[in-house]
């Protein structure tokens, strides 16, 4: 049974509140970068100002969630930090060794400097060796082969690789892409994994890398509609030339469908997810579940108590230690009120 701590939560100083971020784990470290925040939530979930926060969270010891220790350490509310990313929502964030990240993807706001959304011009690199004096590093167009801008994709890395998974055109178009890739670092190049039974266009949905390399995506929307969560596409990393499958999955106990859900991979091997929205982006939901994928056929399972985070989308989860911290994201009262930290 998945055993849980006590509720601990604390909201956040204003600045701090977002959605639409990115998140990054570096050995003990916590990077969460841009977004979107309404500090006195005034705006739409769309529209809401873009920013380029990047803040940092040491996990190395036990800290009191009612005053977590995030650090500020690059973003455009400091003008003395010389180098700052752009301002990105819906973008992601992937550490490829233990210093560096691959930024990619993202929407970006009106005040930007990018007109054109639909280029090949959306990766970037963060070092972070020094955690007090990050740096980003701008790279030229088309760089290693990367494909066109893309935002609410999925990344899960491995062994320094990060497969990208999926995404909605970030111009606004609505359109949606059934390719996907593997950013290999020590080459570097971004490489177009196989299209043979593998996931169609998808954006909102979910990719994690279990502990034996099997490469799983389900969840978040296609052609319109919600994609069941008895349809987990899997692609083993370990085994070559790639190849993708289709779970055996038991539906006689499944989640509802959703989008823009929590995700983790917890210690044992087994998948929590929490939350999420519908294809419209209107209904948010607050019940979590677990997947076992080491059953045949794999098995979710209801966690009732995960309700008590209450309903959110576009929040994250990460494994801190053998604890699950939620963090950020928008709920039906307030955009804000859903963006405290939760240990679980």
């Amino acid at each position: 049974m998945f055993s849980r701590r006590p509720l601990q939560s604390h909201a956040f100083t204003t600045t701090l509140y977002r959605w639409a971020q990115a998140v990054a784990i570096i050995n003990d470290a916590l990077f969460v970068y841009g977004g979107k925040t309404d500090q006195y939530n005034a705006y739409g979930y769309d529209s809401a100002p873009w920013n380029n926060d990047l803040l940092f969270l040491s996990l190395s010891s036990p800290f009191d969630s009612s005053d977590p220790p995030w650090e500020y350490i690059s973003g455009s509310q400091n003008a003395s930090i010389s180098s700052q990313g752009l301002a990105l929502a819906w973008h992601t964030l992937s550490a490829f060794n233990s210093s560096f990240c691959l930024i990619f993807g993202g929407n970006t706001g009106p005040q930007s400097s990018l007109v054109l959304l639909d280029s090949d011009d959306s990766a970037g690199l963060l070092n972070v060796a020094d955690r007090s004096a990050p740096t980003f590093l701008t790279l030229p167009h088309s760089w290693a082969g990367e494909p066109q801008r893309r935002m609410r994709h999925a990344t899960a890395s491995i062994n320094g690789s990060i497969y990208i998974i999926g995404g909605e055109a970030a111009d606004g178009s609505g359109n949606t892409f059934d390719t996907h890739f593997v950013f290999v670092p020590s080459v570097p190049t971004f490489v177009q994994l196989p299209s043979e039974n593998a996931p169609p266009g998808i954006f909102g949905h979910t990719a994690v890398i279990l502990l034996d390399g099997r490469l799983l995506v389900f969840g978040g929307i296609s052609q319109g509609q919600l994609v069941p969560l008895s349809t987990i596409w899997i692609l083993d990393t370990t085994k070559y030339p790639l190849t993708w499958v289709l779970a055996h999955v038991d539906d006689s106990n499944l989640p509802g469908p959703r989008a823009a859900f929590a995700i983790v991979l917890l210690d044992d091997g087994r998948i929590l997810i929490h939350g999420g929205t519908d294809a419209a982006y209107q209904s948010t939901f607050a019940d979590g579940w677990i997947l076992d994928p080491s059953q045949s056929p794999m098995t979710w399972t209801s966690v009732p108590a995960l309700s008590q985070i209450g309903a959110r989308k576009d929040h994250f989860a990460v494994n801190a230690g053998g604890q699950v911290v939620f963090g950020f994201g928008t709920s039906p009262l307030s955009k804000a009120s859903a963006c405290n930290l939760i240990m679980f």
